[in-house]
């Protein structure tokens, strides 16, 4: 310190900053593409359980529907007298509409419906069961299947078959099949009619 000058102390105050720390930085471009790639590859890993559970989902639900409708019917048919027409021997074709109204216009199937995904066909079958002195005691036995007329038999077999193929999300076609018997009130004096045969497959 030279003589005659007093000593003086300067305070320098630093300009500011606008609030930024330079301590903090950005992510750079080589950051941002590694953490897309990660991304993409968790995605490319969750994406074929997603669709898969999609699938699970979609095909439980129809099956869920088919089972229903193949129930409603069965308890229908069950419920009809035994001479009924319609529980004559032999299968019987599908009966539902082949198509039903749009569910997003609401058009009916005149003017421009969906097609309709279910099928319903059911099979009567009758059967014979053998004489009681043909049968050793406390064996099992297999009724025996009528098909000629004018035969004797005991019971009816049902057997209702519904099969689906709405979605191409859901694994392959769906069919449920779900059958019933009917006893016969009178064997001896209503025989058997001719059964034509058919398959619901």
């Amino acid at each position: 310190m030279r003589a005659g000058f007093p000593f003086k102390t300067l305070l320098v105050r630093a300009a500011p900053s606008c609030g930024r720390n330079p301590r903090v930085r950005g992510l750079s471009i080589v950051e941002l593409l590694v953490a897309l790639a990660l991304l993409g590859f968790v995605l490319l890993a969750v994406t074929p359980l997603f669709l898969t559970s999609v699938k699970s989902n979609v095909a439980g639900s129809e099956y869920a529907n088919i089972h229903g409708l193949a129930r409603d019917r069965l308890e229908r048919l069950m419920s009809l007298p035994f001479s009924d027409p319609e529980l004559a021997p032999g299968a019987h074709a599908s009966d539902l509409a082949p198509a039903l109204p749009d569910p997003k216009t609401g058009f009916p199937p005149s003017n421009g419906g969906v097609r309709n995904p279910f099928r319903v066909c059911y099979q009567v079958f009758l059967f014979q069961i053998p004489p009681s002195d043909s049968v050793e005691l406390n064996a099992s036995f297999v009724p025996n299947p009528v098909t000629a007329a004018g035969v004797a038999y005991h019971y009816k077999r049902i057997d209702v078959t519904v099969a689906s193929d709405s979605g191409s999300l859901a694994i392959g076609r769906r069919r449920e099949r779900v059958s019933g018997l009917i006893s016969h009130p009178s064997p001896e004096t209503i025989l058997s009619t001719s059964d034509p045969g058919g398959s619901c497959d």
